[in-house]
C-alpha cells in the first residue's frame, strides 16, 4: 500500500543486533495500559509505569509484528536525558513479555543521549549525533506514555499554545509540535499537520485520544492489558502440493538479515524448479504483505498457494524492521530496498533446487517501483510482475490522492486551497526528515521502466484510487518505447489497490469491505502469464 504521510503512522528506524533485557518497573511505581484502536481494530497494546524521574513502557504493535520495550530517563524539569529501546519480534511465546522475551536477542537495540549539542545515537557498533533543541522529546510511534510525556511538557510551558520540540527518530531530525488548549482538560497536538484530539489530566496524563483523519483512537486502561501474542503462521495449508521452509536472506550492503518463507513446489528428486520473489508495498508489512490494519488481508500468502500449486517456487520476505527481519541502517530508501532484492535472487540461485535460470520478480505497489530497478540491471531474470505499480512521481501520486480526498469531503474551492497548501508545507517538512520520503517523492519511475527488457505483465484494478489506471498504460507505454516488444496489460474491472473486489475503491471504505480475499482472476491472471514465461 501507498505510505501514508501522516506522522503518527511512522516508525523509528535506527538500529542494530545486540542484547537488551526488558526494563522490570520500580517497586511502588504507577502502572497504567494504552489500547490504540484504528476503526474497530486493535493495533497497539502498551503498559506503562512510570516514576519520578522514569519512564517505562512495552509496547505490542501489532501493524508490524513486533514488541518494543523503552526507558526514558528524565531530569528534575522532565526533560529526557537518555532513551533506551528494544525491539523484539511479536511471534515469541504466549504469556507475561518478561516470559516472551526471557532469553530472546532483540533485532532492534537503541541508546538515545540527550544534551545542550543535539542527540547521539547508538545502535550496536554503529552511532550517529543529530542537531536537536536541548529539550527535545523523542517521538514513539503509537505510544501512549510518550504522548503523555509530551502533554506533561507542554503544561510545565507557558501559554495557551505551547510549542514541544519532537525528535524524530525516523530519518533524525527535529520538528515543534504546538500544543492548543481547550478550556482546563482538553488540548489539540499537531505533529506534521496531523492533528490529535486529547483528553489531558490536569498534570498532563493522557486520558485518552483520538486522531481524526487516520481513525486512530488512544484508550486508557487502569490496568495494563495483556501483550500475550500469537507467532504467525506462515506453514503450507493441508493437503498442498507444496512445503513452506522458514529461510534468511542476507543483504551484503550492510550486513542487514532478512527472514522469510519459500514455498517449495514438491518435485522430482534432482529437479530445479523456477521461482518468483514477491516484492512488498510501501510501510511496514510482513512476508504475507500483511500490516496488522487490514487483518485477513495477506495477499503474498494467497500468491504464494496459486503459484505454489503450478509448479512455482516463491520466496516472501518480512521488510526491514519487521517480524524476523533487522531495521538495518536508518534512513532506508526504495533505492537501498533495491538491495534487499538482489539479495534474494542471489539466495535462490545459491540453492540446487531453485532453476536460476528461470527467475522472476514480482513487485506490488511500491514493490512494483522496485522490480524495474533490479530489472533493468539484471538480464538473466526471465519476467516481471508490476502490480498496481506507480509510473508518476511522489509527488504526483501524493497530490492526486490528497485531491481526492477532499473531494470526497466536498470541500469548498478556497478552504480546498489552504488546504492543499498546508498539505504541501507538511509534506516537505516530513520530506526534510525523512530519506525514504525525500526520494519517493523525487523519482520518477519511467526511465528505469525504458531499460526493463524481459517479457513485462502490468495488473491493475480498475478502481484503485492509490495507482490511478491510467499510469499501467503509462508505464507500459515507457517499457515498450525502449524496445520492449513483450509488454501485457490486465485491467480488472471493480477490483482495488489491494487485488480485493470493491467498486468503490475508496481508500476511507477499506475497513468496511466484506472480503480481503485478492480477487480471482487477479490470481488466475499472474499464474498463466507466469507459468507461460517460465516454463
Amino acid at each position: 500500500m501507498t505510505r501514508s504521510l501522516a506522522i503518527l503512522l511512522l516508525v523509528a528506524a535506527p538500529a542494530a543486533t545486540t542484547s537488551a533485557q526488558p526494563t522490570t518497573p520500580a517497586p511502588g511505581a504507577m502502572a497504567h495500559g494504552f489500547v490504540v484502536l484504528a476503526g474497530d481494530d486493535t493495533i497497539a497494546l502498551e503498559r506503562v509505569t512510570r516514576t519520578g524521574d522514569r519512564v517505562r513502557g512495552e509496547l505490542l504493535v501489532r501493524a508490524r509484528n513486533v514488541r518494543q520495550t523503552y526507558d526514558l530517563a528524565l531530569d528534575d524539569g522532565g526533560i529526557v536525558r537518555r532513551l533506551e529501546t528494544a525491539t523484539y519480534r511479536a511471534g515469541a511465546p504466549t504469556g507475561t513479555l518478561d516470559e516472551a522475551l526471557h532469553g530472546q536477542q532483540p533485532v532492534q537495540h537503541v541508546v538515545l543521549v540527550f544534551d545542550s549539542t543535539g542527540v547521539a545515537i547508538s545502535a550496536g557498533p554503529q552511532s550517529h549525533h543529530f542537531t536537536a533543541p536541548r529539550d527535545a522529546l523523542p517521538f514513539l510511534n503509537l505510544s501512549g506514555g510518550d504522548l503523555e510525556q509530551i502533554f506533561r511538557r507542554a503544561r510545565a510551558l507557558s501559554g495557551d499554545a505551547p510549542q514541544v520540540p519532537l525528535f524524530i527518530l525516523q530519518g533524525g531530525g527535529s520538528l515543534a509540535a504546538p500544543v492548543r488548549w481547550v478550556g482546563a482538560d482538553s488540548a489539540v497536538l499537531t505533529i506534521g499537520g496531523v492533528e490529535l484530539r486529547a483528553h489531558v489530566g490536569p498534570d498532563g496524563a493522557l486520558l485518552g485520544a483520538v486522531v481524526p483523519a487516520q481513525r486512530v483512537r488512544f484508550v486508557r486502561t487502569a490496568t495494563a492489558p495483556s501483550l500475550a501474542v500469537a507467532a504467525p503462521d506462515y506453514s503450507a495449508p493441508p493437503g498442498a502440493p507444496y512445503t513452506a521452509e522458514e529461510v534468511t536472506v542476507v543483504n551484503p550492503a550492510g550486513g542487514v538479515r532478512l527472514a522469510g518463507t519459500l514455498t517449495m513446489p514438491r518435485h522430482a528428486a534432482g529437479a530445479r524448479v523456477p521461482a518468483v520473489v514477491l516484492i512488498t508495498g510501501s510501510g511496514a508489512q510482513d512476508r504475507d504483505e500483511g500490516s496488522g490494519a487490514l487483518p485477513g488481508w495477506r495477499p503474498f500468502r494467497a500468491i504464494a498457494d496459486t503459484l505454489g500449486r503450478r509448479g512455482i517456487a516463491v520466496l516472501r520476505l518480512d521488510d526491514r524492521g519487521i517480524g524476523g527481519s533487522q531495521p538495518g541502517p536508518p534512513g532506508a530508501t526504495s533505492a537501498d530496498l533495491a538491495g534487499d532484492v538482489r539479495a534474494a535472487l542471489a539466495y535462490l540461485r545459491s540453492r540446487p533446487d531453485i532453476d536460476a535460470r528461470r527467475l522472476a520478480l514480482l513487485g506490488h505497489s511500491e514493490g512494483g517501483l522496485i522490480a524495474p530497478m533490479v530489472a533493468a540491471g539484471d538480464r538473466a531474470l526471465r519476467a516481471v510482475v508490476l502490480v498496481a505499480a506507480p509510473a508518476w512521481t511522489g509527488v504526483r501520486i501524493s497530490d492526486m490522492q490528497v485531491a481526492q480526498a477532499l473531494d470526497a469531503l466536498h470541500v469548498g474551492d478556497v478552504q480546498r486551497d489552504s488546504l492543499l497548501r498546508l498539505n504541501t508545507r507538511a509534506r516537505d517538512s516530513l520530506a526534510a526528515l525523512q530519506p525514504w520520503l525525500r526520494f519517493w517523492l523525487a523519482y520518477d519511475p519511467l526511465p528505469t521502466a525504458r531499460r526493463v527488457r524481459q517479457p513485462v505483465l502490468i495488473v491493475q484494478g480498475a478502481t484503485d484510487h492509490q495507482v490511478s489506471p491510467e499510469q499501467a498504460g503509462e508505464l507500459a507505454a515507457a517499457i515498450r518505447a525502449g524496445g520492449n516488444g513483450d509488454v501485457t496489460v490486465r485491467l480488472f474491472p471493480d477490483v482495488n489497490h489491494l487485488l480485493v473486489h470493491d467498486p468503490s475503491g475508496a481508500v476511507s471504505g477499506y475497513g468496511s469491505l466484506s472480503s480481503y480475499a485478492v480477487a480471482p482472476a487477479v490470481l488466475g491472471a499472474i499464474a498463466d502469464w507466469l507459468a507461460a514465461r517460465l516454463e
